[in-house]
């Protein structure tokens, strides 16, 4: 059966979703969730939400996606540990160290691998299910064909989003909240920066806001691809819209999709319509919402004529009292009330007529959209809050028998049943019991997710039970019902610390780049040398030609590998029959081929290494600890490991990868034959503060932006000394070669003094101090993330 999960950001939200058809709800508590702004469940409200779900037969996946610091690994697996002990079906995680504590202290609880995870290719997705993921959510940036074929090859179940709001980064690899504003995406606190406006080739708008995915109207060709589960985004949108999506879905998956629901759907929430994103072909323009990161509404009409603070308005759609009206894009809008046509004051007017309404601001020829209907909101409202919702069957046998226990089973309509039994009952003196009576007292379960459909009795006609005593055993039993759909188990005890290892290790200097040129103009300052990354289209020469000048050279492997991957795989063996032993890789489906082949590997940026568990997962030789810890985070996670750590310590941080093309977008263009308008060049994001980002396209049209802000701990190498960390990082993007020379010699002068224990400001380094003065971040090192 095809799984439809519905998101749920509070209990009111949860019911809408159950009731309007979904097979399972995502939610998550007031710990560790990758929602914080959602009301989220406290244990108590955890409690309910999963009696209420699995009473429908609904199942409850907690959110534990956050990356977690050293000091928060027990207190997650405490509550984890208590997901468990009450029935949640699984939990959804994007912390690798916290993948593996779970299958070590909770080897019974079903994880999923959050989209949060990255995975998007075959190796990965099995990669994943190798470390003890049952399921795996894929990101959103893949195509029909590429979901189809790793859901024909892999053991593990799929999930993918078929409905809401897009990340215009691949998920989990973006840090552009993060280095902007403080609020880390991983740590869900994401401030959205994608919705904001920006500038780019000298063109003002919305260049990061997608419009959000609607899957509605190809759910047959989904069925077709194999996967087990189809997510609705949404966990910070109203009770209202989880019905009204949820319903439509549910009626697609059934075969009963109507224009009615894609109508609805539109209405409740869209940004100028919807896209399919990337499940068919890229989209460009078409995929963004460049005029508006909001919500749009639907086209209502124009203002035809404007009265003090009155507007008469030409309706190409019909209007209710009680909708929601804006000018587009103005921050003019009112909810309509004592609407006029003809000079009387009418509820609803129909398309073609012409209504006068209150619309403070509003000029005429303005443009307007519905934002809200209010027969929508209450149709959908109704759905899950009307008395009469709909409730789960039950059947109920009961046995009253003079001499004998009371007897009451209830079973519902998924099999489930039980038992309770009462002390008999007393004989009738003048009124005994009926089935008539035992019936309606037996039927009042309004306040549970329960209705009496059927009842049998083997009543003795001369006994008599007080009607008290009749809800008592009702009450009973339909608590035991529910205690047994809840599926407690008992809550594990887990005793876990991290301990203080004692080991001190030289530092090393570590050279990344793409580029040919500067390789040869700074080799010599480098213990070890990684080149490749993101194929960038700045970028110049290869990996076989350094190798051929004589060039001691290491294979460098990006976060994100689609098209790409077979030819980096040919790449490995050739580099393997060379001689090349080492790779630095951000991808995790590459680091499986990579280590299957015999390369010793070192975990990049893409792996989010954020705890001392997490440098121990996998076979590495050194991990790229995340740029979102402090200093004091990054010694307490260095020595509490036994692995080698690396520190990114100069170079521009990326903030964001993405599939889509802001470059070719922005001119109308950016689909799969875009003419290269990037032109093979940096391209400039400018914010409201005139800060510039650069983006970088890839050769795979693939954008990569990065910080205006160099990141450059020269000056603080001592602190940096101080972690622990074995390896110290270097990038090189787009500095020139005369300029990487500098930089490389004083940080090798750094480096070189500290480990012999000493350390002076010298000329070369003073001058690249001097040099890159006012151009400098310190990134997290000193403020962190909370």
């Amino acid at each position: 059966m095809l799984e439809l999960l519905a998101p749920a950001g509070d209990m009111e939200s949860l019911k809408a979703a159950v009731l309007n058809g979904a097979d399972a709800v995502y939610l998550g508590g007031k710990e560790f969730s990758a929602r914080q702004s959602a009301a989220n469940f406290d244990r108590v409200e955890l409690i309910e939400a999963v009696r209420f779900c699995h009473a429908y037969n609904v199942k409850v996946y907690v959110t534990i996606n956050t990356l977690l610091k050293n000091t928060e690994l027990k207190g997650a697996l405490d509550y984890a540990s208590f997901l468990y002990s009450i029935g949640v079906d699984a939990v959804i995680v994007q912390d690798l160290g916290f993948l593996h504590l779970l299958r070590r202290y909770l080897p019974n609880f079903e994880v999923h691998a959050s989209t949060q995870m990255t995975a998007h290719n075959l190796d990965s997705v099995e990669m994943l299910y190798d470390l003890g993921v049952k399921r795996v959510v894929l990101s959103r940036e893949l195509s029909l064909d590429e979901i189809k074929y790793i859901s024909k090859n892999t053991r593990a179940e799929l999930e993918m989003f078929v409905h809401g709001a897009l990340c215009i980064s691949f998920s989990g690899q973006c840090l552009m909240s993060s280095i902007i504003g403080g609020r880390s995406g991983n740590r869900g606190r994401c401030a959205q920066p994608c919705r904001l406006e920006y500038s780019l080739n000298n063109k003002r708008a919305y260049h990061l806001s997608p419009k959000d995915l609607s899957t509605l109207e190809f759910i047959d060709k989904i069925k077709e691809l194999g996967v087990y589960s189809l997510k609705i985004e949404g966990r910070m949108k109203r009770p209202e819209y989880v019905a009204t999506v949820v319903s439509a879905y549910r009626a697609a998956i059934d075969g009963k999709l109507e224009k009615s629901h894609i109508k609805d759907v539109t209405q409740i929430f869209n940004r100028g319509g919807f896209t399919s994103a990337f499940m068919f072909k890229r989209q460009g323009s078409e995929m963004m919402s460049y005029k508006k990161p909001r919500n749009w509404g639907t086209y209502l009409g124009r203002v035809t004529n404007v009265r003090g603070d009155f507007a008469r308005v030409k309706l190409d759609a019909p209007l209710n009292d009680g909708d929601g009206v804006e000018v587009f894009d103005r921050g003019v809008g009112v909810v309509v009330a004592n609407m006029k046509k003809d000079g009387k004051v009418v509820k609803s007017a129909s398309q073609g007529q012409e209504v006068e309404f209150y619309l403070k601001g509003a000029k005429r020829g303005d443009i307007l959209y519905k934002t809200s209907d209010a027969e929508l909101i209450d149709r959908a409202k109704e759905s899950f809050s009307r008395k009469d919702v709909e409730r789960v069957p039950i059947d109920a046998y009961i046995k009253v028998k003079k001499n004998e226990d009371i007897v009451l089973r209830i079973r519902d309509i998924y099999g489930d049943e039980v038992e309770v039994k009462s002390e008999p009952p007393e004989v009738a003196i003048n009124k005994p019991i009926t089935l008539e009576k035992l019936k309606d007292s037996l039927s009042k379960t309004k306040d549970t997710p329960y209705l009496l459909t059927n009842l049998t009795a083997d009543l003795d006609e001369d006994v008599i039970i007080p009607v008290s005593r009749i809800n008592s055993i009702r009450r009973e039993g339909i608590e035991k019902l529910l205690d047994k759909k809840q599926n407690k188990r008992e809550e594990i005890k887990i005793h876990f610390n991290l301990e203080k290892k004692i080991k001190k290790d030289k530092m090393n200097l570590i050279l990344i780049t793409g580029r040919q040129d500067i390789v040869e103009g700074v080799y010599d300052y480098f213990d070890e040398v990684y080149f490749g990354g993101d194929n960038l289209r700045i970028n110049n020469g290869d990996i076989e030609s350094l190798i051929n000048k004589g060039i001691n050279v290491n294979l460098w492997i990006p976060e994100i590998v689609l098209e790409e991957e077979k030819k980096i795989k040919e790449e490995i063996l050739s580099l393997k029959d060379n001689g090349v032993k080492s790779a630095l890789c951000g991808n995790l489906g590459m680091y499986k081929y990579l280590i299957e082949k015999g390369f010793d590997v070192k975990l990049d940026k893409g792996f989010n290494i954020f705890n001392s568990v997490s440098t121990e997962v996998l076979n590495n030789a050194g991990s790229l600890i995340s740029y979102e810890l402090n200093l004091k985070e990054i010694k307490d996670l260095v020595e509490c490991t036994n692995a080698d750590t690396m520190l990114f310590i100069y170079g521009r941080i990326k903030m964001m990868v993405s599939r889509q093309c802001f470059i070719g977008s922005s001119k109308d263009e950016g689909r799969e034959e875009c003419g290269l308008v990037c032109q093979n060049k940096i391209h400039y994001l400018k914010d409201r503060m005139n800060e510039e980002f650069l983006i970088v396209p890839d050769r795979y049209c693939r954008n990569h932006i990065y910080n205006s802000k160099i990141l450059c701990m020269l000056e603080d190498i001592r602190e940096i000394y101080k972690t622990g960390a074995k390896y110290l990082v270097v990038h090189f993007l787009d500095e020139k070669v005369d300029e990487a020379r500098k930089i490389s010699r004083a940080f090798r002068e750094a480096v070189d003094m500290l480990n012999n224990n000493e350390f002076i400001q010298t000329e070369n380094i003073k001058e690249v101090l001097d040099m890159l003065k006012g151009k400098i971040t310190k990134g997290h090192y000193y403020r962190g993330v909370l």
